[in-house]
């Protein structure tokens, strides 16, 4: 190019001639004139292709063996390398690699033309991308895997995150019923990929949607979108906002105490992203949202229910079995059928449209068995009380395993069977019922089957209502209220017919209960006499539980003042027990 320069300088500038300049610089009088006719002449170009008569021969071989590669999976497919060896083994090429190589490169781009992108542009309201993404964090001081439900806005590129413990399509649904929620309305389209919670074929450009899925589009009216398989930057922007939420939203990893305090850290994440400015529009991220709002659809008055329904049927176990987790019914319904309804946390089981038992979700491989479906098989079996797997595990409350000791202790063998028809009420009222019953028998130091029966009699029955009864007592001065709050006990021994006098006993109505339900009159078996007392305070004597116990059949009374211990006559006590109890409820 500076030979070019100089040649027209020389002539044009200088006034030479094309024979002085050609002879001064050793350049034929032809390309003298070639330079002055051009002032940036073009390279040379090839008129033919070069021949190579080592490769042509072979040339439709290896692009044969290209194009069946197209059909091949990806990682068996002819290198260049192959494509050499296999033509010096079979064909007796006698060529370089390289030329190999060279020509292998120019073959591929013939038959694979190099992909074309096209930026597009999105109306406002018109679409919002979804996807799953996974992370860890540290719940409840346990690093866990969870999933991340992220939905972007193209236009406003708004971004929602949802964390889940599960990919599945509960939690698919109810994602989707959070984001409408806080979109404030249903864009036109929902963009995605071929996720199995929607999804169930791929042909081609066509797709067969789940039952399910279709119920929730038809709910909220939108539109769908899947993309091309393995074409995630048909979805740019939702994998934009996949990325951001693992790398900003959870860098450094939280330590949360639940999913749901993961979801508000989350919540605080991104609408804080909203003050962001996008560049090209001038204004933030919330404005656009707001103006994108007015192009949504209204959302229906009542929200999709996320769950899905699938058939059972209850096995000799009594359980019903889902993604490799058992759970319990009642083991009158074993060998029926079922519907099993599962939510994003919990598991029903639906027996002739009655739900019959609802557990928490489980892991897989686990048996969630609740106590009170299997109560009635101690009836017939009662040593499942020790080996069965659903008494085991912390199955019972610390009131039903202290009432147990507490029997057996006193009882023995007896007790063992009084704690079992203490169960066994169950079969004639609710089990949570008579769980309140054992709480405040244990509570009032109650230990006794009799006593139990009589607090859930009590339970079960309507509470009076405070005014529908008033008691007289004008006539009677000895029972109003005094001024100190104290009665004489004595003014009780008229009720007993032929008694003797009784020792004199104060007590203050401020260590009665003021609760109609806790006044409990009872009859009272024989083992419970003040005579048997002694021998029961004996044997629990090295039970510090025992020390305190207020047996109701020989009532016993520590004097703080004096330290003596003062016995009545159990009938006595009994017959007051029985008034005070009327007190309660009519006062």
């Amino acid at each position: 190019m500076l030979q070019i320069e100089l040649i027209r300088r020389m002539v044009l500038v200088d006034g030479l001639s094309q024979r002085e300049v050609a002879l001064k610089l050793g350049h034929s009088r032809k390309s003298v004139a070639k330079a002055l006719l051009d002032p940036a002449p073009q390279p040379y170009q090839l008129t033919a292709p070069k021949s190579r008569p080592k490769l042509d021969p072979f040339i439709e071989i290896v692009r044969q063996w290209l194009f069946e590669d197209k059909s091949r999976h990806r990682k068996q497919r002819h290198s260049a390398v192959r494509i050499h060896e296999r033509l010096v083994d079979e064909h007796g090429f006698t060529g370089g690699r390289r030329t190999v190589s060279d020509l292998v490169k120019q073959l591929r781009l013939e038959l694979t033309p190099p992909e074309v992108f096209v930026p597009i542009e999105h109306p406002p309201g018109a679409e919002v991308q979804i996807d799953w993404g996974q992370a860890e964090v540290v719940i409840n001081g346990q690093l866990t895997k969870i999933m991340l439900f992220c939905a972007r806005l193209p236009y406003s590129k708004a971004t929602f995150v949802r964390a889940y413990l599960r990919e599945d399509q509960p939690s698919f649904f109810d994602a989707h019923v959070h984001l409408i929620e806080y979109l404030g309305g249903v864009p036109k389209i929902f963009a995605y990929d071929n996720l199995k919670s929607a999804v169930t074929k791929v042909t081609g450009r066509e797709r067969s949607l789940n039952r399910k899925f279709l119920e929730l589009r038809s709910h909220y009216l939108f539109q769908t979108r899947f993309c091309n398989v393995a074409r995630g930057n048909e979805k740019g922007h939702v994998e934009n906002a996949v990325k951001r939420a693992q790398q900003n939203y959870l860098t450094p990893m939280p330590s949360v105490t639940g999913i749901d305090q993961l979801n508000e850290h989350l919540r605080v994440r991104y609408e804080a992203d909203l003050a962001r400015t996008d560049q090209s529009a001038g204004l933030t991220y919330g404005e656009l949202l707001e103006q994108e709002q007015a192009f949504f659809h209204e959302t229906p008055c009542e929200p999709f229910k996320p769950c899905i329904n699938r058939p059972a049927r209850v096995d000799r176990y009594a359980t019903v079995q889902y993604e490799e987790v058992r759970y319990s019914v009642p083991i009158k319904h074993a060998c029926e059928h079922s519907v099993v309804r599962i939510g994003i946390d919990t598991v029903e089981v639906i027996i002739n449209n009655v739900i019959v038992a609802v557990h928490q979700r489980g892991e897989p491989g686990q048996w969630v068995l609740l106590m009170q479906h299997y109560l009635p098989a101690l009836e017939r079996k009662p040593g499942l009380l020790d080996s069965g797997k659903p008494f085991q595990n912390g199955a019972f409350t610390a009131s039903e395993q202290l009432l147990r000791r507490e029997l057996e202790c006193r009882y023995g063998d007896d007790g063992t069977r009084q704690f079992l028809s203490i169960l066994l009420l169950s079969n004639e009222h609710a089990f949570e019922l008579v769980r309140q019953a054992i709480e405040r028998c244990v509570r009032q130091r109650a230990f006794h089957e009799q006593a139990v029966r009589l607090e859930l009699h009590q339970l079960s029955q309507t509470t009076p209502e405070q005014h529908s009864v008033e008691l007289d007592l004008q006539d009677r001065e000895e029972l109003q209220d005094v001024a100190n709050g104290c009665r004489d006990l004595a003014i009780y021994d008229e009720l007993v017919t032929g008694s003797a006098a009784v020792a004199t006993t104060v007590v203050s109505p401020s260590t009665m209960t003021s609760d109609p339900n806790d006044s409990v009159s009872f009859s009272i078996p024989a083992q419970w006499s003040a005579t048997n007392d002694d021998e029961v305070t004996k044997e629990c004597e090295a039970d510090s539980h025992c020390k305190q116990d207020a047996l109701i059949g020989g009532r016993k009374c520590n004097d703080t003042a004096s330290g003596e211990r003062s016995e009545t006559p159990s009938f006595t006590n009994v017959l007051g027990g029985i008034f005070f109890s009327l007190c309660g409820v009519f006062s």
